[in-house]
């Protein structure tokens, strides 16, 4: 049984990595036209009691500057600069579809929109969490990262006069996911959707009777008059190595292109940076991370999580919480002195009702960035949804540059070679070159590249960190410029068939009509082999996708590369993840997506390669969970081989389609 969508939220535990500089707020602020009034009109967030611990609103003033061993070399997103021009999020409405939001919290009460909330629970129009556990406190800090009102309390939201409503998809997802993605009259009236939440151990099917997903997310283009509800999706925590059986995290064992919300043009995949200027050690990794917010690491250890813990140490973002030290992470026996209500600065208590919390994840970056977007949208309400994506990768900043060739320790590179034969990580440097027909290793990251196009991409960042300053302003310049703007859907054609392997001829275990062979033999695994091509023609590459189809392949083994006419090289999916340890052998229509070739041109022959590890090798070893009780639940790992029971090639086939999805 596969479990249902969850939060992109974790517990303590996980792998860090290398540094870029930040927006200098030391500086003094030149004078800028201010059109907001009222007492906090043009003011940052030094007005909020904990904008101290805020690093991802101002780096420099941090109050974790003072701790070198969690903290430096990082940036934050360049707010200030925007609160100063009075641009706060006026006139834009953001849903946070999560757990449910506590909009009582008296830093949320100011920009609660009950017209635009559901509690898919108790069918009323309060969406405050149903239940005692502490995780349910999840919205609320989404929430409270968004929108915290500017009131002299507490936190501030990256853009703190938007109006925020929640909806509890999480405690009920039967049957509600359109509802809350703009398809019912009060979520209708939404901007931007929050989706902090994800994941699938499942093969997730792309555009057949079996993803009720795909719809629902296109028809999100619809909203805003035409112009398109804005889809923020995290990426996901699962850069470890427990399921691929490695003692680090070297690639994601739980590729962000399996999740069904991610695979669309429209959802804005968010990976997670730390406060050192690099990928958080949990952030998921895949070709379809469109940019990246600040998700910050664990927080375990001091009073507000400055202290070094482990490898995983250093500060979170702060945020709201659930009221009272009953209910949400604030709570008695929390693990900091800040989480039990009990810290002081001056002899004065600074959470002494445990409203206020700080959380990570991909679930914190990602309304890192929805707050940036509501900061956009007031800035320029007629941008489209393709014009807030652009505007995201033009303002992004590059960050960690060489990270690939940085290792977590056992001097093994995180752009090692993966050799399939015993798939082993290596200790040199993969490349683009090792993406050949009949390699015997190949790279589990390429790092940074620069496509065609000239944009440069990267699986870990995407095309990198915004900066909420530079994105305001070219928000501004497309109301100025409405050509710039992109009022048109993308081209999204049909798949096309680039392959049937089978082991005979005449073999078709799955009994489908998949067309003539293109390649008879037992299944090439233990190699690269290329599937094969693509004709491009005379466009320009929004999105380039491959979808699978299988039986009796070890879907765990095979990896997914795709190279351009323009040489560019993608990794899609990589050998030896998760589907290994659950023996995965069976799937159909399964889907794949790659911003990386965004804007080169299409014409010419693409090339879709299988990366196949070994499936006879050893297994991982069981994974062992903790229970909210206490209590311990191990998995086992499951086989899937290559060989039948009598020791030959298992009859199988494999099918590949593969589009192009055009601007």
């Amino acid at each position: 049984m596969y479990p249902s969508l969850r939060f992109c939220l974790l517990p303590v535990v996980a792998a860090a990595l290398v540094a870029c500089g930040g927006s200098d707020s030391s500086a003094p602020p030149e004078p800028v036209a201010c059109n907001e009034t009222g007492p906090y009109a043009c003011k940052t967030g030094e007005t909020e009691p904990l904008y101290t611990f805020q690093w991802a609103l101002n780096y420099a003033k941090s109050f974790f500057r003072d701790f070198p061993d969690t903290f430096g070399g990082g940036l934050d997103l360049n707010v200030e600069p925007v609160h100063r021009e009075g641009i706060k999020g006026e006139g834009v409405n953001v849903l946070v579809v999560d757990t449910g939001v506590d909009l009582h919290n008296e830093d949320l009460a100011p920009n609660a929109d009950f017209g635009i909330s559901r509690n898919l629970v108790t069918d009323t129009s309060d969406p405050y969490p149903v239940g005692d556990d502490p995780d349910d406190a999840h919205g609320t800090a989404v929430a409270g990262i968004i929108a915290a009102a500017q009131n002299g309390k507490g936190v501030m939201g990256i853009a703190p006069r938007v109006k925020i409503g929640g909806v509890n998809f999480l405690q009920n997802q039967r049957g509600t996911h359109a509802a809350s993605l703009g398809g019912a009259p009060w979520s209708e009236k939404a901007d931007i959707f929050n989706a902090s939440y994800g994941g699938s151990r499942r093969p997730a099917a792309y555009e057949s009777e079996a993803d009720a997903f795909t719809p629902i997310l296109r028809s999100m283009k619809k909203l805003r008059g035409g112009k398109g509800g804005i889809y923020m999706k995290a990426a996901g925590n699962a850069f470890d190595g427990q399921y691929c059986g490695l003692n680090h995290g070297y690639y994601d064992c739980t590729n962000p292109g399996n999740d069904e919300g991610a695979r669309e043009p429209n959802a804005i995949v968010v990976a997670a940076v730390n406060a050192f200027g690099e990928a958080s050690s949990y952030s998921s990794s895949g070709a379809v991370v469109w940019v990246s917010g600040l998700g910050g690491e664990y927080g375990a250890a001091g009073t507000y999580g400055e202290a070094r813990y482990n490898d995983y140490s250093g500060p979170t973002i702060f945020s709201t919480d659930l009221r009272g030290c009953d209910a949400g992470f604030s709570r008695k026996g929390a693990r900091t002195a800040f989480l039990r209500g009990e810290s002081q600065r001056g002899g004065v208590p600074d959470n002494p009702r445990c409203d206020y919390a700080y959380m990570n994840g991909t679930s914190a970056a990602t309304p890192t960035l929805s707050g940036v977007v509501a900061l956009m949208l007031s800035a320029n309400p007629e941008l489209t949804w393709r014009d807030v994506r652009d505007i995201l990768r033009l303002s992004a900043r590059k960050v960690d540059a060489s990270y690939a060739s940085a290792s977590p320790g056992e001097k093994i590179p995180y752009g090692a070679r993966m050799d399939l034969a015993s798939n082993t990580l290596g200790t040199s440097m993969g490349s683009a070159a090792d993406i050949r027909e009949g390699s015997v290793a190949v790279p589990i990251d390429l790092g940074w590249q620069k496509n065609a196009a000239g944009a440069e991409h990267s699986n870990w960042y995407g095309f990198g960190l915004p900066d909420a300053a530079r994105a305001v302003a070219l928000a501004k310049e497309y109301r100025q410029n409405p050509q710039r703007s992109r009022k048109q859907d993308v081209q999204t054609p049909e798949f096309e068939g680039v392959a049937v392997w089978q082991l005979k001829p005449d073999s078709n275990p799955a009994q489908v009509d998949a067309g003539q062979p293109t390649r008879v033999g037992a299944f090439p695994y233990q190699r690269v082999s290329l599937i094969g091509t693509l004709q491009g023609g005379a466009q320009t590459v929004d999105t380039f996708q491959v979808r699978l189809y299988g039986q009796n392949v070890c879907l765990g083994s095979v990896g997914v590369a795709v190279r351009s006419p323009s040489g560019t090289v993608s990794l899609l999916k990589l050998p030896n993840d998760h589907f290994r340890f659950y023996g995965v052998d069976r799937f159909a229509h399964f889907g794949l997506s790659s911003m990386t070739f965004h804007g080169e041109p299409a014409q010419g022959q693409w090339q879709i390669f299988a990366l196949a590890g070994n499936p006879d090798g050893p297994l991982p070893p069981d994974v062992t969970h903790e229970l909210p009780d206490g209590s311990t639940e191990v998995e086992e790992a499951a086989a899937c081989l290559s060989t039948d029971a009598q020791g030959q090639p298992r009859d199988f086939l494999f099918a590949a389609e593969a589009r192009i999805i055009a601007q």
